[in-house]
């Protein structure tokens, strides 16, 4: 089957309406006459051949995808291959940045030694922290909320008396009574736990 040669769109402003139309021909058309040049600008400038192919490929679907959204519209006198030759050129030096970048965040050859305190440290923290979830577990939830409201959330005991639909004094003796709870559970789970 012999190849069609491309339809020559000969102005700028019918190669746009093409591609507005996504018109398969436009599409081929433009990358017949937008790729070499961008292909041999990348090969000069730090890039390879599949390179150059990401990075027009990327720059062409944010181009086609800023004409079916309407964000760009063809100016008078305007080279729609230019555009396309800018919006490529724009991702390719945004990749070499990128790479740059990558390249001076280099894991050093060695690594020094961990400090066995500050991991024994670490680990003893955790131990405490699953005990003291542990014994908030142990609480029943009316409890456990009150405690959560008053030491983590930071409420008053107005904000939670309001929340429990109780007297704040109320509430101030239930946080007394909830706190000692925990104290004990805690107290448990560190003695089961040989904190």
């Amino acid at each position: 089957m012999p190849i069609r040669p491309l339809p020559i769109f000969s102005t700028d402003q019918a190669l746009f309406d093409g591609l507005s139309r996504r018109d398969e021909r436009a599409y081929s058309f433009l990358y017949a006459e937008s790729y070499p040049s961008f292909r041999y600008w990348v090969l000069t400038n730090s890039g390879s051949e599949m390179d150059a192919e990401d990075a027009f490929q990327k720059g062409l679907i944010s181009f086609l995808l800023n004409i079916e959204t309407g964000h760009y519209q063809l100016q008078a006198g305007t080279r729609i291959t230019t555009v396309v030759f800018e919006y490529c050129k724009r991702v390719w030096l945004t990749e070499l940045k990128s790479a740059r970048l990558q390249k001076r965040a280099v894991m050093p050859d060695t690594i020094d030694s961990i400090d066995t305190a500050d991991v024994a440290r670490d680990l003893e923290r955790m131990e405490l922290v699953n005990a003291v979830r542990q014994s908030l577990g142990q609480l029943k939830d009316e409890c456990r909320k009150l405690i959560e409201w008053f030491y983590v959330d930071d409420l008053s005991l107005r904000e939670i008396a309001e929340r429990l639909g109780m007297k704040e004094s109320s509430v101030k003796s239930k946080r007394y009574a909830c706190t000692e709870k925990l104290k004990s559970f805690y107290q448990q789970t560190a003695t089961n736990l040989g904190l």
